[in-house]
């Protein structure tokens, strides 16, 4: 099965703060909602997490109003699994995030392992 759309919203910044860095993205602003609270998001693939702030909009508000989900920034280019291996290979150890950092976390288990 594929995965088109995971799309929930969070009940707070702080919640989707926490969300973003645990997958290494972004929280990007996307607009004000159709009331006029502003909406950010955060977008891993498929996966997207949205909060809308309980406080006005402080930007300037257009005459029509457009959902903020069609503005979703793309998604950063995936690495291949020779890649990760690589950057897990070459870079100094603790310095990657997200699955080259867990790879590289495993690939020097196991080289201390053997040795």
């Amino acid at each position: 099965m594929t995965l088109a759309c995971d799309l929930r919203e969070i009940p707070t910044m702080a919640a989707l703060t926490a969300w973003a860095a645990a997958h290494g993205v972004r929280i990007t602003y996307q607009g004000p909602d159709h009331e006029g609270h502003p909406v950010y998001a955060a977008r891993r693939g498929p996966v997207i997490r949205v909060v809308v702030a309980p406080v006005r909009d402080p930007h300037p508000q257009s005459m029509s109003w457009r959902s903020p989900l069609e503005t979703l920034p793309e998604d950063p280019p995936s690495l291949t699994a020779a890649e990760a291996v690589g950057r897990a290979l070459v870079a100094p150890p603790g310095t990657l995030d997200g699955p080259a950092g867990a790879l590289q976390a495993v690939l020097t288990a196991a080289i201390r392992a053997t040795h």
